[in-house]
Order: C-alpha cells, then structure tokens, then sequence
C-alpha cells in the first residue's frame, strides 16, 4: 500500500501539536486497531466465548510487539 505525501497543512498541524495531543492521537489510534482486530477474531471464531476472543487478542498483539 503506497502512502500519499502529507501535505504541507498537515505537516504543520504535526510539528505544531504537543507531545500530549500526539500521544492522544496514538492511544485512539491504538484503541481502533483492537476493535478492528477484535471483530475480525469474532468473526472468524463465532463460537468462542468474549475471554477467548480478549486472550486471543492479548496474544496477537504481545507477539506483535516482539
């Protein structure tokens, strides 16, 4: 997947933001990659109970950071 350059607005709205609002915009960022991901595991698993589909979650994204 080919990014597309930032635009020069944009660029500035980034170095112009606190570490506070970045880290915002991470923690949110974050947050709907779980729902995403977590969704998807429920799909593909409709049987499994909500803690099975949370712990496979938590195993995805442990190893993922390694």
């Amino acid at each position: 997947m080919k990014l597309e350059p930032l635009h020069p607005l944009q660029i500035e709205r980034l170095r112009n933001m606190t570490h506070d609002e970045k880290w915002a915009i991470a923690k949110g960022m974050l947050r709907m990659a779980r729902e995403v991901r977590r969704s998807a595991i429920r799909d593909l698993n409709p049987t499994w109970t909500a803690e099975e589909v949370e712990r496979a979650l938590a195993k995805e994204f442990a190893s993922a950071r390694t």
